[in-house]
């Protein structure tokens, strides 16, 4: 059985130094502090619903929705129009990835909770957008791994901008802040996976043609900055994608997968070969999965793969119960324990992590889609909730049920979006 209970992860700053509290309206409700009780699960507690921040498709706007009642919030204003979405660590802020012109916006989304005394308080503020920014060449991947997230910039062949990595949190971003910043010597299309004080990034030879990376790199965090440590022989070519698990960090790279075991602070690195009956020119493009399976799902133009990194093999995910469904769109719950895969029937098809991805349930959520639909799956951190944004319409999935529980519509053309508030950490009991 699933249970969620309140982080006990404390944000650790006043309020007079948080962006935006000073002079907004706030909502504060005070909860009971929810110790562990030894040897049991934590004591549940109810965490409210959250908000959804949705960016506006053409427009320099955020539209941020209140999931309680699903009314509008607010509408700010950023700098350009956020061509990628994301949460922050703690998932308190939204995070405007404004790629073309070269910019990072931070949005306040309001919903945060602190320890006060022997409670926490809950705070539910009007949102604000910040005045911390990241101004650097075409921040592109966005890679959130515990409390802290990496931004990667990929600079500019054009210009001889080079490519820049940046580690952040949410005290960081309230703090206006980055926690350290990592200069490379040539622009790249790269990534970064981060392991407590280390982050393992790419790197690419200047020489090379291409702007994807073929090498990886170990760096440890030293105060603001990082430490090269390792470079890893075994290459990677056209490196684009990363995944981690507890013992494993993994690449995708146009000849299979890396990857690297980490035993303490010691990292070694193999390569999983691209199976035989993989097509020609097709490469696993992305990686994705849950932290508590070494078998990662590998998405690619022609479908999905298992990459299971324990027996060292990658192999087609035949996920489909008939062979006419094709998947739309693909996500996960919001703590990765089930991929979720909506097909061109308009059902959502669950799948378990905790049973090596095998198909759970079958939520019927539309009648049909429209063939050029480009629907996006937006997951709950504080309950077992998705929201699916087709259109102009937003649908609400309650997956421990597995049914259907609301619609709101929209009255704008909506880009990509993200869920904010305050998490649960989920237990199980067996």
């Amino acid at each position: 059985m699933k249970k969620f209970c309140i982080k006990t992860l404390v944000i650790a700053c006043a309020a007079s130094a948080l962006i935006g509290c000073g002079d907004s309206e706030t909502t504060i409700v005070e909860l009971e502090p929810t110790p562990a009780e030894e040897g049991g699960a934590h004591p549940e507690v109810e965490l409210g619903k959250g908000r959804l921040a949705i960016a506006a498709a053409e427009e320099a706007v955020v539209h941020i929705f209140d999931l309680e009642d699903n009314s509008l919030v607010d509408s700010l204003t950023i700098t350009n129009p956020a061509e990628y979405l994301y949460a922050s660590p703690d998932n308190r802020y939204a995070v405007a990835v404004q790629r073309s012109l070269d910019r990072v916006e931070f949005i306040d989304g309001g919903v945060w909770q602190e320890l006060h005394g022997d409670h926490y308080d809950q705070h539910a503020d009007e949102p604000v957008l910040t005045n911390f920014s990241l101004l650097d060449v075409k921040p592109t991947h966005y890679v959130l791994r515990g409390d802290k997230a990496a931004v990667f910039f990929d600079g500019n062949k054009e210009t001889g901008v080079n490519a820049s990595l940046a580690l952040l949190s949410d005290e960081s971003i309230s703090e206006e802040q980055l926690i350290a910043q990592y200069h490379f010597d040539t622009y790249m299309h790269g990534t970064a996976e981060i392991r407590g004080n280390f982050v393992l990034t790419t790197l690419r030879d200047s020489e090379a043609e291409s702007s994807l990376p073929e090498q990886v790199t170990l760096l440890e965090v030293h105060d603001d900055h990082f430490h090269q440590e390792q470079v890893f022989e075994t290459t990677c070519p056209a490196l684009h994608g990363s995944f981690q698990t507890e013992a494993y960090i993994a690449f995708a790279c146009g000849d299979g997968v890396l990857s690297i075991e980490q035993q303490g602070s010691v990292f070694t690195a193999q390569k999983i070969a691209n199976p035989i009956e993989m097509p020609e020119g097709v490469r696993i493009g992305s990686l994705k999965g849950s932290s508590e399976s070494n078998i990662m799902i590998g998405a690619s133009r022609a479908g999905f793969f298992l990459v299971d990194l324990s027996a060292q093999s990658i192999t087609p995910f035949n996920w489909q119960s008939e062979e006419s469904l094709v998947s739309v769109t693909y996500g996960f719950d919001g703590h990765n324990e089930h991929m979720l895969i909506l097909d061109n029937q308009g059902h959502l098809n669950m799948f378990s992590a905790e049973n090596n991805w095998e198909l759970d349930k079958r939520i019927e959520v539309f009648d049909e889609l429209a063939e050029e639909a480009k629907p996006s799956i937006i997951a709950s951190k504080a309950h077992e909730f998705v929201y699916v944004i087709n259109g102009q319409e937003v649908t609400t999935i309650d997956l421990h049920e597995g049914t259907v529980v609301g619609h709101f519509d929209l009255n704008f053309l909506p880009g990509k979006a993200a869920w904010l508030g305050i998490a649960g950490e989920e237990e199980h009991e067996h």
